[in-house]
């Protein structure tokens, strides 16, 4: 029983040590080159989000009605194999 759990043990370290060295020698070093924006793209390069909406006394005096969380009820067929009725 412990050899059998000791020869598993070394063959999966070395699944690992053979996997890592050959990923580790075949990788090639990423080069990331700068992409400049196309000219209609410029024009989103100026926007800018307000958020001072979430600050107006409107927004906040908003009620929340009905169930939190909301009850989904009951959906679909409880045994998925009987034929259609």
């Amino acid at each position: 029983m412990l050899q059998s759990k000791v020869m598993l043990g070394f063959i999966i370290f070395m699944g690992l040590a053979i996997g890592y060295l050959y990923y580790g020698q075949t990788s090639e070093t990423l080069i990331v080159e700068t992409v400049e924006l196309d000219a209609g793209l410029q024009a989103f390069a100026d926007i800018t989000a307000d958020f001072s909406i979430l600050d107006d006394k409107r927004y906040k005096s908003l009620n929340i009605f009905g169930e939190i969380p909301i009850n989904p009820g009951i959906t679909g067929k409880r045994n998925i194999f009987l034929p259609i009725q």
